[in-house]
């Protein structure tokens, strides 16, 4: 960014100014023109303070570096740090050095300010609009605690750029009332670079943000800062992106880039991943199946053929499931044409998720406890940075507050889920609606008609930009856009311990086969399964749940091999609906 347009920068110096006013007004005139003539648009060029001053620069806040000096590897400067990371990609730098004295504080500015202004990049200082004015830079940030935004405004002048935290609605409401330049919203995740920030966000709260500030000023750009790296930025972007509303415009980070010893390379690979759609990001509604009974025939057809294709890849599907239904569960994905293993080692989790190139993860709650967290995130990061589709069935989510606190901390801070599956009283508790569950079985949920559940399931699918599953004596299915409710399946299925978590398994191995339309893919492994059950239900001599049980094994592979050949004849008995 030139010089000539800071906002701290006089236009000439007072000498200058009284030795013009002494002279001749013709000689005062060639002492300008062969000043203005000298004057390079890089260079700190003073001019008097138009009466009409010039525009803002344009932001560009993709990838926004804030300093600490107390984070550098050792031997590294910030100067160098700084300049390296330019290279590697930052648009805009904040100097925040808070246990520095005036004075030195204004001198690393003006280092910091010469290494920006040579590649064009704005330089802010955090919280000190005195030092701002004293290095002559872009701008200032300020937090919510600090000068207030008017008077910080009125110092720096019109055209400097001005920042403001927000960590919360009610500050954001304010903020956005106000003529700053950009939000910085934030913390996302607590980070140890700022122990004394406000409460996390999560990716829920600044969606929350998003949508507000849009509704008051749409054209206010925002960043995100807060436990911002390259194994959860991709992640939080796409789960923090507003239903309706300005999407974040960069993303701020401190630790990532201010500790690493290759910030050029570091820096590099942030803008990369911040510019890229995530690896497991679902195809506009304008490139996936229109689902409604017009198009019912090339829907059922797309089902066949992904069964099909579950014979032909045979997936890898890698359990990360509860002890009581290993068994069944790997069965039941040999029965579909998957190859199942069963691991819990998390030194094995990225070996898994890139072994082949049809493959799923299926994350099943159901006997884990806090310990297992890390296993989780670990899984979850893999497969999201493979692009490979993860299940995640919160076996009796509203039972215990473990495992609504492990829920939630799953969806606010572990990465992306393609889909979630349970019951009512599960997806209940996922979409943060109390309810009592007595085990893994909804009890006293409140539950409300069909629409009513068609609604959570729908607006849930939103607000995660995810497939939601609720399984019972009618499904829901639904990506926020298509919903689908399927009315095949029967009463035995709830009879046979496990038959819910199994069902994980087959829409892992139809998710690792068919990511161009995940929707697409559940609704196929739904229906296969619950006309396998049917089907199993009237085989002669099953008379309970034992003979159901093998007899659904049977039956779930014939209808996967006879899929392979081409044959669809089991989607005749097919009853879906479509809202």
């Amino acid at each position: 960014m030139a010089m000539a347009d800071t906002p701290a920068m006089s236009m000439m110096s007072t000498t200058d100014a009284m030795t013009m006013q002494a002279e001749e007004p013709s000689s005062m005139q060639a002492q300008i023109q062969m000043s203005m003539s000298q004057i390079s648009v890089h260079e700190a060029a003073p001019r008097v303070p138009s009466m009409s001053p010039s525009p803002p620069p344009k932001l560009d806040l993709s990838l926004y570096l804030v300093t600490s000096s107390s984070l550098l590897p050792p031997g590294a400067t910030l100067e160098s740090h700084v300049e390296a990371a330019i290279k590697g990609g930052v648009t805009i730098v904040q100097l925040r050095e808070k246990t520095l004295d005036t004075a030195p504080f204004i001198a690393l500015g003006k280092r910091i300010h010469a290494v920006t202004q040579k590649y064009g990049v704005p330089l802010l200082i955090n919280d000190r609009i005195d030092v701002a004015q004293a290095v002559g830079c872009e701008g200032a940030h300020i937090g919510w605690d600090d000068m207030d935004y008017d008077t910080a405004r009125s110092l720096l002048g019109p055209t400097a750029i001005i920042g403001l935290s927000v960590s919360n609605l009610t500050q954001a409401s304010l903020a956005a009332s106000t003529s700053c330049n950009y939000l910085g919203i934030g913390p996302v995740f607590s980070t140890p670079t700022k122990p004394d920030a406000s409460a996390a966000m999560y990716p829920s709260g600044v969606r929350q943000a998003l949508e507000l500030v849009s509704s008051k000023r749409p054209d206010l750009p925002s960043v995100i800062i807060g436990g911002i790296d390259s194994t959860n930025l991709q992640s939080v972007i796409y789960k923090s992106r507003p239903v309706s509303g300005k999407s974040i415009a960069g993303v701020a980070v401190v630790s990532a880039i201010i500790s690493s010893t290759e910030p050029e390379i570091e820096a590099s690979n942030l803008l990369s991943l911040f510019k890229s759609p995530p690896p497991w990001a679902s195809p506009p509604p304008s490139q996936t199946t229109v689902f409604t009974d017009f198009y019912l025939p090339l829907i059922l057809s797309k089902v066949v053929t992904t069964i099909r294709a579950i014979q032909e890849h045979k997936p890898l599907v890698h359990h990360i499931t509860n002890s009581v239904v290993k068994n069944f569960s790997a069965n039941v994905t040999l029965a579909i044409g998957a190859s199942p293993i069963m691991s819990e080692n998390s030194e094995e989790v990225g070996d898994l998720a890139n072994i082949s190139p049809h493959s799923a993860c299926l994350l099943n709650m159901g006997t884990s406890g806090t310990s297992d967290r890390e296993l989780f995130k670990r899984a979850i990061r893999e497969n999201n940075k493979s692009g490979k589709a993860i299940v995640f069935d919160p076996v009796g989510a509203g039972a215990t507050s473990m495992r609504r606190e492990t829920v939630k901390w799953i969806l606010d801070e572990a990465g992306y889920i393609d889909v979630i599956k349970g019951n009512e009283g599960e997806i209940r508790t996922v979409a943060g609606q109390g309810v009592n569950m007595k085990g893994v079985d909804s009890a006293d949920s409140g539950a409300g008609g069909l629409e009513e559940l068609v609604g959570v399931v729908r607006n849930v699918a939103m607000q995660e930009r995810n497939i939601i599953i609720m399984t019972g004596a009618t499904d829901v299915l639904s990506d926020g856009n298509r919903t689908v409710i399927i009315r095949n399946g029967h009463p035995l299925q709830s009879l046979v311990t496990g038959m819910g978590c199994a069902l994980g398994s087959v829409l892992s191995a139809a998710l690792a086969v068919g990511k161009d339309d995940k929707l697409l893919s559940c609704l196929a492994a739904l229906l296969a399964y619950n006309i396998a059950a049917e089907r199993a239900a009237k085989k002669e001599g099953v008379k309970g749940p034992g003979g159901f049980m093998t007899a659904f094994l049977d039956e779930l592979y014939e209808i996967a091999e006879t899929s392979a050949s081409g044959n669809g004849m089991w989607t005749e008995a097919v009853k879906l609906e479509f809202r």
